[in-house]
């Protein structure tokens, strides 16, 4: 039985069979006046766009407008659905809603007398548009009947339109360039209807390019409001979107988003079952799972569904087929079914009305995953369309989501989805027929642009510069630099000797000698030589760290602090998370309510993160370092007089706790152990520094200049070193080879920048000082060096400017960053 249109339906519907019938008007005019213009009035005036909400009735419009439009002439139409199992269904709503379209069949009805009349063909892309055997058989003339490019075109001589309806246009028709050139090139339609759930979708303009085809802007399209679909009791009062946050970045590592997502979403999903059966609705609520690609993933929340959440086995379903087809469309519409696990891939097109919660586990950021989200869970069942007071709970969808970023996405698709407006396509065309006299010229006037009255019959030339630009490259100057007379010839000249040279320096030619003496001389001459301050030491005081030991790892676990309050950290399973909900259409971010709940950790995030904790120690061979942990960790639980997990596996689950419950556990370790054979040893200082460029004098320097590598932060603290008379002298330690430290972290070692002979300093007179940029300022390692302590010369002095700024300050470590500890004096490096 044909079902009425909803008021808002009409007035689109209305527009759609209006536009088309004056794309009617126009094919006649230009059959009597300018038939070789008909194909251009096509691609300028037959596509048009029809964007909807999920649920808000495009197919039942759709239907509608070709059963008018088939009512004043004939038309052959192909309705393309995306995909194999979404063709029963489109049939059978054409079937109730427009029983006087002759519904064609692909395998049976390729003749001209069966399409004569016109009549309605339900397909896929891949039925006519791809390389597959199907579509081969429909394009080829057999036993079945005739190739269908035959029959499009023997139907088209014949008189009979030819025009298509494309549902989800948005999905595999753009993708497939077989599809695109059927449709251009074999289809070309004389009326086309686009449909897409995806607001002012990008895709429509890459169809323009791809077919020629031209939809114009979204205003002119057809298009349906949310808003309205909801007073019509077709879709839900909204979608409420429930997201995870952790307190910190190291809690975000170990909470398992998947499983609570899960849980979270299941708990609602037995809410609506309970508030459904005291309405007394006779009515079995699904909650769909969208996993990522993968018979893993699918089976782990299948197993967690059943096993942990309770659900019984034969209420979880997976689907697991590349696309939607019959068995997922079966399994939605089950009252059996309580839950269905489906893959991303195929979250398009499908119908499930019963659907009121959906777990999204890693969904995507991008609006079209919002959109398709929205779309599953947005519809109202029929049994709840008649109802005007549901409670709140019935009346909304709700999105649980393991990934938080991926509301972005959600919160994009809602506010398009809002900004829809139900409205009738831009009425008229944009091709133009002007008649003078006897003759018809043909325009295309698009919005906002003028008509002309004057029409030329000039064509329009194109100018191809293709040509002259090859010309212009092929005949464009040598852009290799010539070199000849210049001072580089002659140093080539020695190089090229020294290559050739065999048998020794007297087997090369004289020429040859010549160059390579002059070459060596002009070397020579060119290094500038600065030797080293008589009243500095021959050298410094430094720190080594030798080698490890063969029984490094065994020494390492011996010094891991196993204390009862460590261990106690084994049990620490829960992190304590905030659930965020917001209302999808009630604004960005602007209706939040969070509260705080417990998470499970995650056993594989957790035992991933410990690995990241021992790779850090790149000396450990990290099995054997593993097991040495383990041992010690069982020993240590035995000691405290507790009891050992028995499994393997809880075992191992435990430590990895422990090692990322106590991030330092390992490093303190580490420290404890090495710091202890840390030797002192003497760093001697070079007699000259030499360079190949003369360098800035410096009156206080070591070498008596400027040395070469320092940054603009570095040379702004060695020109104050160099000009003030507290300052002995001054040294630009060099990093690995000068005067290191090494009793300040896990084995790195740590070379500051500058060495400095102070007047008036206790002991020895040296200071160290670190110049640290402020784009290091909050990094860990770079922080954690504030804090070094040379046995000999004290502790480092921490300098560094803000960028922009011109006076530098001393930096100290608070609250894990480093900040300005005063204005930075040199007066100050005279007191340890």
């Amino acid at each position: 039985m044909a079902a009425t249109l909803k008021k808002f339906q009409e007035e689109v519907c209305a527009g759609i069979v209006a536009r088309f019938d004056n794309v009617r008007s126009l094919y006649a005019q230009l059959s009597a006046s300018a038939p070789a213009r008909l194909a251009d009035a096509r691609k300028q005036d037959a596509a048009l766009v029809l964007q909807a909400p999920t649920g808000a009735g495009k197919t039942l419009i759709a239907v509608e407008a070709m059963r008018r439009t088939s009512a004043k002439e004939r038309v052959l139409w192909f309705w393309f659905a995306p995909f194999t199992g979404l063709v029963a269904q489109s049939r059978k709503v054409i079937a109730a809603q427009a029983p006087e379209l002759a519904l064609l069949d692909l395998d049976s009805d390729r003749h001209l007398e069966s399409v004569r009349s016109g009549g309605v063909f339900v397909v896929t892309w891949a039925s006519l548009a791809a390389r597959n055997a199907e579509s081969r058989r429909a394009r080829q003339a057999g036993d079945n009947g005739q190739a269908i490019d035959d029959v499009i075109a023997l139907a088209r001589q014949e008189g009979v339109r030819i025009g298509c309806v494309v549902d989800e246009a948005h999905h595999g028709f753009q993708r497939a360039a077989q599809a695109r050139a059927f449709f251009s090139e074999v289809l070309q339609p004389d009326y086309a209807l686009l449909m897409t759930a995806t607001p002012r979708d990008t895709d429509m303009a890459t169809f323009e390019r791809a077919t020629g085809y031209t939809v114009g802007e979204p205003a002119d399209w057809a298009s349906v409001s949310r808003f309205h679909a909801v007073d019509a009791g077709l879709l839900k009062q909204g979608v409420r979107v429930v997201r995870f946050i952790a307190r910190d970045g190291d809690s975000a590592q170990l909470v398992d988003f998947e499983r609570l997502a899960l849980r979270e979403c299941a708990a609602m999903h037995h809410r609506i079952v309970d508030e459904l059966r005291m309405q007394g609705v006779a009515l079995t609520p699904l909650m769909l799972v969208q996993v990522p690609d993968g018979k893993a993933a699918q089976e782990t929340a299948r197993r967690f569904l059943v096993e942990e959440l309770g659900f019984a086995e034969s209420a979880v379903r997976v689907h697991t087929a590349d696309e939607p087809d019959p068995d997922l469309l079966s399994l939605a519409q089950d009252p059996t079914v309580e839950v269905l696990v489906f893959k991303m891939a195929v979250a398009l097109g499908f119908d499930a009305p019963r659907a009121f919660t959906l777990a999204a586990l890693r969904g995507a950021r991008d609006v079209g995953f919002g959109v398709q989200v929205i779309g599953r869970i947005v519809r109202r069942h029929a049994l709840l369309q008649p109802r005007s007071n549901l409670p709140p709970l019935l009346d909304h969808g709700y999105v649980f989501l393991a990934n938080s970023e991926s509301q972005e996405g959600l919160l994009q698709a809602g506010a398009q989805i809002n900004t829809l407006t139900t409205q009738a396509p831009e009425l008229g065309t944009q091709t133009v027929v002007t008649v003078i006299g006897d003759a018809a010229q043909v325009q295309v006037v698009r919005s906002g642009e003028p008509l002309s009255l004057l029409v030329s019959s000039a064509g329009v030339s194109v100018v191809d510069t293709t040509a002259d630009t090859e010309a212009e490259i092929a005949t464009g100057a040598d852009t290799h630099a010539d070199l000849s007379g210049t001072p580089f010839q002659g140093f080539a000249a020695a190089t090229q000797g020294l290559l050739q040279m065999q048998g020794g320096f007297a087997a090369a030619e004289p020429a040859v000698r010549d160059d390579v003496v002059t070459a060596f001389v002009l070397a020579q001459d060119a290094l500038h030589r600065y030797p080293r301050r008589s009243d500095a030491p021959a050298a410094l005081r430094g720190e080594k760290l030798p080698p490890v030991s063969a029984d490094f790892e065994a020494g390492l676990a011996a010094h891991v602090d196993f204390s009862p309050e460590v261990l106690a950290d084994r049990f620490r399973t829960r992190v304590q998370v905030q659930r965020v909900e917001a209302g999808l259409f009630d604004g960005h971010r602007l209706a939040e309510t969070g509260e705080d709940i417990w998470a499970s950790v995650s056993p594989a995030a957790v035992a991933e993160r410990a690995e990241q904790i021992r790779l850090r120690l790149p000396e450990a061979n990290d099995r054997d370092l593993y097991q040495r942990l383990l041992a010690r960790f069982l020993a240590s639980i035995e000691q405290l007089g507790a009891d050992v997990p028995g499994d393997e596996e809880e075992q191992m689950q435990q430590l990895d706790l422990v090692l990322v419950r106590r991030p330092h556990l390992l490093r303190d370790a580490y420290r404890r152990m090495r710091h202890q054979q840390v030797v002192d040893i003497d760093v001697p200082l070079p007699v000259e520094m030499a360079s190949h460029q003369r360098l800035v004098g410096a009156r206080r320097g070591l070498y008596g200049a400027f040395p070469p590598d320092l940054n603009t932060d570095e040379q702004a603290i060695a020109a104050l070193l160099d000009a003030s008379p507290l300052v002995r002298w001054w040294h630009r330690n060099p990093s690995r080879t000068g005067a290191g430290l090494y009793r300040w972290d896990e084995g790195d070692g740590f070379y500051p920048d500058f060495v400095v002979c102070m007047e008036g300093r206790p002991g020895s007179g040296l200071a160290l000082l670190e110049v640290k940029g402020e784009h290091l300022w909050g990094k860990d390692s770079e922080v954690e060096k504030a804090a070094a302590v040379h046995p000999d010369y004290g502790a480092v002095f921490m300098v560094g400017r803000k960028r922009g700024e011109r006076d530098f300050t001393f930096l100290r470590e608070l609250n894990g960053k480093l900040q300005s500890a005063g204005a930075f004096s040199i007066d100050r490096l005279r007191f340890p």
